[in-house]
């Protein structure tokens, strides 16, 4: 009688979390379709894929920094997933009542996701998170000084006014300059510059 309750609680519990696994966890990915439903499946993998590879890094990055550069990274994290979840739902809302609302807020999801996941590998590494600092020299041209600062606004873009944006920008340009001694003002315009969509 025990083994058979047992079992009955095995098969109960598998069968529990079959119905907890998302439905589109068990659908297959169809990228040479454009329909909405195979683009909203596509796109709720690959951004499932980029933030378990953010969760791996930010573990890594984690355990590399100076225990003051801990506290500041999660609460950073923090600051960074509140603005990303209220800027992607922003773009879900301006697109609502349209289809395709659900594929922009994956979109976006998917390009906050990455460019949080090089900020975090710089953090590791050093390594240049994009060409910002190249391109802005190359479009600076002759006059480097004269022309860097214009450059660098040019490929920010418009400025962007958001108080979870700016506190995200502000604590983690904080450990940027602390760390590699970028300046905090460049390090605002060059994450502008990586913020998608509707910047």
């Amino acid at each position: 009688m025990i083994k058979l309750k047992a079992l009955f609680e095995l098969v109960a519990g598998v069968s529990l979390t079959a119905l907890l696994v998302p439905a589109h966890a068990q659908e297959t990915c169809n990228p040479d379709s454009f329909s909405n439903p195979d683009l909203i499946i596509c796109g709720q993998q690959t951004f499932e894929k980029v933030d378990a590879v953010l969760n791996e890094q930010y573990k890594k990055a984690l355990v590399s920094l100076a225990p003051a550069d801990k506290k500041q990274l999660t609460d950073v994290q923090k600051k960074w997933v509140r603005f990303k979840e209220a800027y992607c739902e922003d773009i879900y809302q301006s697109a609502l009542p349209g289809a395709e609302a659900p594929i922009e807020r994956l979109a976006c999801l998917v390009q906050t996701t990455n460019a949080r996941l090089g900020e975090l590998i710089a953090l590791q590494t050093g390594l240049p998170l994009d060409g910002f600092y190249k391109a802005a020299s190359v479009m600076a041209g002759q006059d480097r000084e004269k022309g860097l600062v214009a450059s660098m606004e040019r490929l920010g873009g418009d400025n962007f006014d958001d108080p979870l944006w700016r506190q995200y920008v502000d604590g983690h340009c904080e450990m940027s300059e602390r760390v590699f001694r970028e300046d905090i003002a460049n390090c605002a315009v060059r994450m502008r510059f990586q913020l998608p969509l509707n910047r």
